[in-house]
């Protein structure tokens, strides 16, 4: 009886230790500061609208339609292979963009930072006897895309696209049959890197496409592109000397020569972490997360403009989020 006793407080106690939170947004801000000669600027704009809100929008849908891309090209091609099904398809990680001119007019754009992660079934019999019901992870790392387009439009041929990166396989059976293993994790991998090199890659660009396309070329009703929106034409950096420099000026009467004279760097972020955490003790109630920096050199001059989101949140308790059922105590 007593150890029974002992039982249920260890477990009564083990289910007060644990707690989540789920963040509810009360109030937020988009938050630009643009810096030029280590002198900056601050400006933003309620979250949830206006020119900034946008950009962070467009910058944090890119990984995913970069991976709906993906999984639209690679589902149909797994799954027709017999008996392999495709199970899901992940890209992972906040990509960095370079554009760098040539002298023959044309620009170069490297996109790095990303992995792409592929599962998939495979369900077969051998001989007619043992059935093999395997689950296989095939995953392309350290991916790297280099493309080319001309500075007048920012399209980008084709031909024109090349990318690297580390291939990986492993494979999970329920069979003890471990030379089966390396078999079909060589068929999966040697055929998905095959396929890559013309469809994959072709994915991928499309996402890579459109942000350069939204940030540097596609202008909007106001005839404005994404850099015009993030620098605005009236913001003006004042020095410590009382100098000033007006760089939403020189941004938007400059950008042609921005694009074929300097070297530009994009850095994607996914905005304010607004998901759930497991934990015991409450989070702070300030969260705050890039969503865009943009750095951009030129002969005689170098800026950055970041954005970024900053919010208040209350935090919502609940036991478990994994398991709603789950009872225990708010540790509050």
């Amino acid at each position: 009886m007593r150890k029974s006793i002992f039982i249920a407080a260890a477990l009564l106690a083990t289910g007060a230790a644990h707690a989540d939170f789920i963040p509810i947004v009360k109030s937020g801000q988009n938050v630009a500061t643009v810096t030029v000669n280590n002198r900056s600027l601050s400006y933003s704009e309620p979250r949830g609208n206006g020119p900034l809100g946008g950009l962070i929008i467009d910058a944090a849908y890119t990984p995913y339609q970069i991976q709906s891309t993906l999984n639209g090209i690679i589902a149909p091609q797994v799954n027709s292979y017999s008996g392999v099904t495709f199970l899901s398809g992940e890209l992972k990680g906040y990509p960095t963009l370079t554009m760098r001119p040539d002298a023959s007019g044309v620009v170069f754009v490297n996109m790095s930072g990303l992995s792409y992660k592929i599962r998939a079934r495979y369900a077969a019999k051998l001989g007619g006897i043992i059935k093999l019901d395997c689950t296989n992870t095939t995953a392309v790392d350290n991916i790297s895309i280099t493309a080319q387009y001309g500075t007048s439009n920012g399209l980008i041929p084709s031909d024109k696209v090349g990318v690297t990166g580390t291939p990986s396989s492993s494979t999970d059976c329920d069979s003890n049959l471990t030379w089966v293993m390396p078999l079909l994790s060589n068929y999966l991998v040697n055929k998905l890197e095959g396929y890559a090199d013309a469809r994959l890659v072709s994915g991928i660009q499309s996402g890579m496409s459109s942000v350069t396309q939204k940030m540097f070329f596609q202008r909007d009703a106001n005839w404005q592109v994404g850099l015009n929106r993030l620098i605005p034409a009236d913001k003006v950096i004042v020095f410590a000397d009382g100098s000033t420099f007006a760089i939403g000026q020189y941004v938007q009467n400059n950008l042609s020569y921005l694009i074929s004279n300097g070297q530009i760097t994009m850095k994607l972020g996914g905005g304010v972490n607004l998901s759930p955490v497991v934990g015991v003790n409450e989070p702070p109630r300030n969260l705050a997360g890039d969503a865009l920096t943009i750095t951009v050199s030129v002969p005689g001059l170098t800026f950055t403009a970041n954005l970024r989101e900053e919010v208040n949140v209350v935090w919502q308790w609940k036991c478990s989020v994994q398991n709603p059922a789950l009872n225990c105590a708010d540790p509050r």
